[in-house]
């Protein structure tokens, strides 16, 4: 009797292994297309239009979805639905549907706790989410036949049955447990959106500034200054300055540089909260010497010229808050000034060096 119950255990084991796997191969991890729809209420400091464009860039990244325009037409294109209500919390009902079907999700947030100018990007960030973390189980176990992109009938009747409260200039209703035709029940919970969260992804543009610490290795001389500039994506841009000055007995010298530094990024690694990438950056622009002599008889001339350095960048960010600590460290060569003083080294633009950076990036 064993032996028949282990030989139907088995046989049950088997059953519900490639049924798990024929699901999981008919669900889709993203839509190919997405119509997205938006409505706010009268007068809303939110314009659509900006969240269709962070919506489209967020998603468009992944190299899974595309973003329909007003007037385009395509076929088997799920659709996103946001509708911001006019109450004081701008409590805003986001739908996910599938096309031609009764399959939706829903949630619901609340925008004004985060700032006006970046409520569509913080609700175009919540929408992202909300399509990569939903439509596998969402498009599971659909028919495999082609959608047409106008409703049908039995999506047309829902939709004129929607509450009022779903409509523009409304507030969004509590929904109701789900029904039997699939459709998934929301978390109701009103919460605010995850606005620090959002701003620690790698976005698609940020802000950056630092202060910098270089050392001459062949003429033991250091430079300090600092840099600004933005990164966009993988491409790394800054302006910046470094200034040194030294003296002795016959005179004094001061050297600065000013450059242009570009760079793209070639490799990240992320270790928890902490980002590390590697950079290599091209940079040009102007460097000067000037001097000084404590004897009149002497004629110090100012020089300016070309200055330009080739340089290997890494960089440790954390990413968990809004401004992200960052540390640096490089190595590189460049085309400089040497300033002397009889047999010693007053200071140096220009040669192999070392260098650190501490600083931000928002």
């Amino acid at each position: 009797m064993a032996r028949p119950a282990l030989n139907a255990l088995n046989a049950l084991l088997v059953v519900i292994g490639v049924s798990t796997a024929v699901r999981a191969a008919r669900a889709t991890p993203s839509p190919a297309t997405l119509r997205v729809e938006v409505s706010v209420c009268p007068g809303s400091e939110l314009d659509p239009g900006d969240m269709r464009r962070n919506l489209s860039s967020e998603l468009e990244a992944d190299g899974l979805v595309r973003v329909l325009a007003d007037d385009e037409i395509q076929p088997n294109a799920g659709k996103l639905s946001a509708s911001v209500g006019c109450d004081p919390t701008m409590t805003t009902l986001v739908v996910l549907r599938t096309a031609g079907s009764a399959r939706e999700v829903r949630r619901s947030l609340v925008l004004a706790d985060a700032d006006p100018s970046s409520r569509a990007r913080v609700l175009a960030l919540a929408a992202a989410e909300m399509v990569r973390s939903d439509w596998p189980e969402l498009s599971a176990d659909q028919p495999s036949a082609a959608f047409s992109d106008a409703p049908d009938a039995a999506e047309a009747k829902r939709e004129r049955a929607e509450p009022a409260a779903a409509r523009p200039g409304a507030v969004p209703p509590t929904p109701a447990a789900p029904a039997a035709n699939g459709t998934r029940a929301e978390d109701t919970r009103p919460h605010n959106p995850p606005q620090s969260r959002a701003t620690a992804r790698d976005r698609r543009w940020a802000v950056s500034a630092n202060a910098r610490l270089r050392w001459f290795v062949d003429y033991a001389s250091a430079a300090v200054g600092g840099d600004v500039g933005p990164d966009f994506g993988a491409l790394r841009v800054r302006a910046e300055l470094l200034l040194s000055s030294k003296s002795d007995a016959l005179g004094s010298a001061s050297l600065g540089s000013s450059a242009l530094c570009v760079g793209y990024r070639v490799l990240e690694s992320k270790l928890g909260p902490l980002s590390i990438a590697v950079y290599p950056t091209l940079s040009a622009g102007l460097t000067w010497m000037r001097g000084t002599s404590p004897s009149a008889d002497v004629r110090v001339e100012p020089a300016t010229g070309f200055y330009g350095d080739v340089r290997l960048l890494g960089e440790a960010r954390l990413t968990d808050s809004a401004l992200s600590p960052t540390l640096a460290a490089e190595i590189g060569r460049a085309t400089g000034f040497v300033a002397r003083s009889a047999d010693r080294v007053l200071g140096a633009s220009g040669g192999f060096f070392l260098g650190a950076s501490a600083g931000g990036r928002y």
